[in-house]
């Protein structure tokens, strides 16, 4: 019964992306169409891997967990109408409920049994980490960074990796929070 949810779940968070970012794909660059992608494909795989007897590792559920935690955040914190995040149709799922039920999926369905919590929180940011090289890298080249919070011009790369480090700490701390969660569920 797991793995049929986590293939209807994964199909879905699929599914809400495609419809979202389809009518516009030069956003397909944008972290919440690539986050959610990710976060059912890799849904979709542990469920077909469930199916065999086997998962996939608990480290991949924990580097998109983060990630997807902050689409969350940053969109509930687009209420504030400090700035905008389309919460309409698909992305209302894109942004709201596809990261709710994808760490739900990892809390309740993935029992973390690693010992040394270190080690996994070292490697928890990596996602989000990615994607930003790859916005920083993209945004060089054409001018522009994806969320336009900053220009090329005003991020350097001295302060491009102060950012970078202050996003691994608080990746590692989203990261240690969902764990904790999800320690406390299988005790």
């Amino acid at each position: 019964m797991k793995s049929i949810f986590k293939l209807l779940i994964g199909s879905l968070m699929i599914a809400t992306a495609l419809i979202g970012y389809i009518p516009e794909p030069e956003l397909f660059v944008e972290f919440s169409c690539i986050s959610n992608l990710a976060g059912g494909l890799l849904l979709i795989i542990d469920g077909i891997l469930n199916l065999k007897g086997k998962a996939a590792p608990n480290v991949l559920y924990l580097n998109v967990c983060s990630g997807i935690l902050l689409v969350f955040l940053v969109s509930m914190l687009s209420l504030t109408g400090a700035f905008k995040i389309n919460l309409k149709g698909a992305f209302f799922f894109l942004h709201a409920i596809n990261p709710i039920v994808f760490i739900l999926c990892y809390i309740f369905f993935c029992n973390d049994k690693i010992q040394n919590i270190w080690k996994r929180l070292a490697v928890t940011p990596v996602f989000l980490l990615a994607y930003l090289l790859f916005d920083y890298i993209l945004g060089n080249c054409r001018g522009y960074f994806v969320y336009g919070f900053s220009t090329p011009e005003q991020l350097s790369i001295g302060i491009a990796v102060i950012t970078g480090i202050i996003t691994y700490l608080i990746m590692c701390l989203f990261g240690f929070c969902i764990f904790s969660l999800n320690k406390l569920v299988h005790k």
